[in-house]
């Protein structure tokens, strides 16, 4: 997770927030396919999903809405689009503890449709809310040195034992553009060690992992 890259004249770059959301979104489709005829898969994947989603948010929580907030303080009507961003995650952390309850019943059993329904629909409201509303905002107001500390937040919670897992999660399925775009914020190291090692090593354990030969 990098920042600004070369050339910018923001202090945002949002490549990886909207590759963020790109790989949530993925993956609530991958999860409902595998809900009831593989159980197994989808409690791996669900560990995959939750574990990303709750780092970007409480990331989001502590390192952005807050320095924002102190930047609205006379505009009531971005002020309201912070408060449901806030409220937005407290009613996810919700559904998604009701996934996490029905996944403690009995092994096997797949998780009823209604509560993957309700996550689908509030994630997905949730970053079409925060892409719309919040994200301009963000570009617009916040200096180079503020979405850094954000950008480090979240670096640090996903921690170096978590990036081979996270930077192959984050591009697995894009299209070469995408990818491209996303592996131009990283160190060229970090490109280099992501192709010779951690792809290969996310294609071989990840519970989504496709049949050799497919790309």
């Amino acid at each position: 997770m990098s920042g600004t890259r070369p050339g910018r004249t923001s202090g945002v770059d949002l490549t990886m927030m909207y590759a963020v959301h790109r790989a949530l979104r993925r993956d609530l489709g991958r999860l409902t396919a595998a809900r009831r005829p593989d159980p197994d898969t989808f409690r791996a994947g669900w560990r995959l999903f939750t574990g990303y989603l709750t780092i970007h948010h409480v990331s989001e929580d502590e390192s952005l809405w807050p320095v924002l907030r102190a930047k609205l303080v006379d505009k009531p009507e971005e002020l309201a689009v912070l408060r449901a961003m806030e409220a937005e995650h407290t009613r996810l952390d919700q559904v998604l503890a009701t996934v996490d309850a029905a996944l403690d019943g009995e092994p096997g059993t797949p998780v009823p449709a209604d509560l993957m329904a309700d996550v689908s629909a509030c994630l997905t409201d949730h970053l079409d809310h925060e892409e719309a509303r919040a994200l301009p905002m963000l570009e617009a107001l916040l200096t180079a040195a503020e979405w850094q500390g954000f950008v480090a937040g979240q670096r640090r919670r996903v921690g170096l034992r978590g990036a081979p897992t996270f930077i192959p999660w984050l591009l697995d399925g894009v299209s070469d553009d995408e990818r491209r775009s996303v592996l131009a914020v990283l160190p060229v190291p970090l490109r280099l060690v992501y192709g010779a090692f951690w792809r290969p090593r996310y294609e071989r354990t990840s519970p989504w992992r496709r049949p050799a030969g497919a790309r």
